[in-house]
């Protein structure tokens, strides 16, 4: 009967050492994920400083507007130039095909 209980509090024994390393290696994971969101919070604290965000958003917003009116401009370049080059070609096909100045033969002397 004694083997019995001191086996039981041996197997009760164990299982705490092993819940109690558990429980320490989630801590130490916990830890490191907790410096490592301090330093990321420091870092984006120091980006979105509240006197240059303003500006730099602001500085964004210009700057995309300016990059769009641009792509608009040369959607209607390259939409000018498929219209001259489909008329050139159709006025290519259309040519009457006896205006062609012949080719030079090479002599055979």
């Amino acid at each position: 009967m004694i083997h019995l209980v001191i086996g039981l509090n041996v197997a009760i024994a164990l299982l705490g050492f092993g819940l109690a390393w558990r429980i320490w290696r989630l801590k130490r994971t916990l830890t490191s994920a907790s410096v490592v969101i301090a330093a990321w919070e420091r870092h984006v604290h120091g980006l979105l400083d509240a006197q240059t965000t303003p500006a730099l958003i602001l500085q964004g917003q210009r700057a995309t507007a300016s990059t769009r009116q641009r792509y608009f401009q040369l959607q209607r370049q390259l939409q000018q130039l498929q219209r001259i080059f489909s008329i050139a070609l159709m006025i290519l096909r259309f040519w009457p095909q006896g205006s062609r100045r012949p080719q030079r033969r090479p002599s055979n002397q």
